[in-house]
């Protein structure tokens, strides 16, 4: 075999261990993804009230709070393929087992249950993602990361709808888990052996004048990503999944079927973009791609005051949609350029802390100021929100930049 031909057959090999990477955490989330439109049935099944719903659907969110960080932490000792192994597994059973719960106490449980192996899981894949992402193509697996999961998000809720269509109620949970299921036997015949590498200082192959440029000024890069994890997170479900969803059914005309079309949408063509995305980025264009997708995604969150009538509002939607995923790009990148590969874990799990964070207070915040001073202010908050933490980002994006071409040179 030619040298070039090697060379092709190792880039595909790797591409093809990117993408089960990829899998692995696109599956993980479905298996919450998926048993979203069942949750709401326990109203009936235990007779509790809406409040006590909102409460089952936290209690994920506080499992992942808990873990996040320790599992980060934990990549500095265990290897990780073992540990995301035995984290999926556990997840696959505990989200299985779920749907047996016999009174709320032990649906709750296992809810925080699941949101500990849930958020452990995901941290563990992104960490290993962050550090083993070839320099060269950096844009294009974080895009295709991106892609993957927004993929994800969108098949766990159809799967959930036709599950609970066609099975009863605890089989959705079983099926929830089957995704990840087969992701674990994928990497089981044909594993993901560039990112299975310990994550230890030095294992990247970087030479030690990158070790130190990406290691320079590390408290204001972890300080920038969590900033703007807590902005996304907020943004996603302060406006994105609560103030946008009442505004296209009370201003916007929508009904819960074009309101899902309009969102299919937006997905659709954050997919089609992530390709040339990725390529872009990987071109070292960080800041030129960052800061019009952050400025379009703020103008589309004020749209949202102003548009009436279900195509304006549906157009909004999809720029929205575009742009925050464009956006959302970036900060990934950065990580695994800036982020020695021994932190990854930890700094992984404190931007996805700030994120469920950012989670939390939106939806309080947004709905409290919307109830208080109406729409203007509320949309004017996210998108004050969003654009102050990429300015952070932005002179990060910068020094990283100049970093680059002092150490290339």
């Amino acid at each position: 075999m030619s040298r070039r031909a090697a060379r092709s057959r190792s880039a595909s090999s790797q591409w093809e261990q990117t993408i089960l990477l990829c899998c692995l955490i696109g599956s993980t989330q479905m298996t919450w993804g998926t048993i979203v439109p069942a949750l709401p049935l326990y109203v009936d099944r235990f007779g509790v009230t809406a409040a006590m719903l909102g409460v089952i659907v936290a209690a994920f969110g506080v499992g992942r709070v808990i873990a996040n960080i320790p599992a980060g932490l934990a990549l500095r000792w265990w290897r990780p393929r073992p540990y995301l192994r035995a984290v999926c597994l556990s997840l696959i059973v505990v989200t299985a087992a779920t749907g047996f719960s016999t009174d709320t106490g032990t649906l709750i449980a296992a809810r925080v249950a699941a949101g500990i192996l849930g958020g452990a899981a995901v941290t563990i894949g992104f960490a290993v993602l962050v550090a083993g992402a070839p320099a060269d193509r950096r844009g294009r697996v974080m895009a295709t990361a991106t892609a993957v999961q927004m993929s994800a998000g969108a098949l766990g809720a159809f799967v959930g709808g036709l599950a609970l269509t066609w099975f009863p109620l605890e089989v959705a949970f079983v099926v929830a888990s089957v995704p990840l299921a087969a992701c674990l036997a994928w990497d089981a015949a044909r594993p993901a052996r560039h990112y299975w590498q310990p994550l230890r200082a030095g294992d990247r192959g970087a030479r030690p004048a990158v070790d130190r440029v990406a290691s320079s000024g590390l408290g204001v890069v972890v300080v920038a990503l969590a900033l703007g994890s807590f902005a996304a997170f907020f943004a996603r479900f302060g406006g994105e999944q609560g103030l946008v969803p009442l505004l296209a059914y009370e201003q916007g005309g929508l009904t819960p079927l074009t309101l899902g079309v309009a969102l299919a949408a937006a997905t659709l063509a954050s997919l089609a973009a992530m390709p040339l995305v990725g390529a872009v980025i990987d071109r070292g264009r960080r800041v030129s791609v960052l800061v019009p997708a952050t400025v379009a995604a703020a103008l589309a969150l004020l749209l949202f005051a102003v548009a009436e009538g279900p195509w304006f509002f549906a157009a909004a939607i999809v720029v929205y949609g575009l742009a925050s995923s464009v956006a959302g790009v970036v900060p990934s990148v950065i990580m695994s350029e800036r982020v020695p590969a021994g932190l990854s874990g930890v700094v992984v799990g404190v931007t996805r802390t700030a994120g469920d964070v950012g989670a939390v207070v939106g939806p309080l915040l947004v709905f409290g100021v919307f109830d208080a001073a109406g729409v203007w202010p509320a949309v004017a908050v996210i998108a004050v929100v969003l654009v102050v933490a990429n300015l952070l980002i932005v002179r990060v994006s910068i020094g990283s930049r100049r970093e680059a071409i002092l150490v290339s040179g």
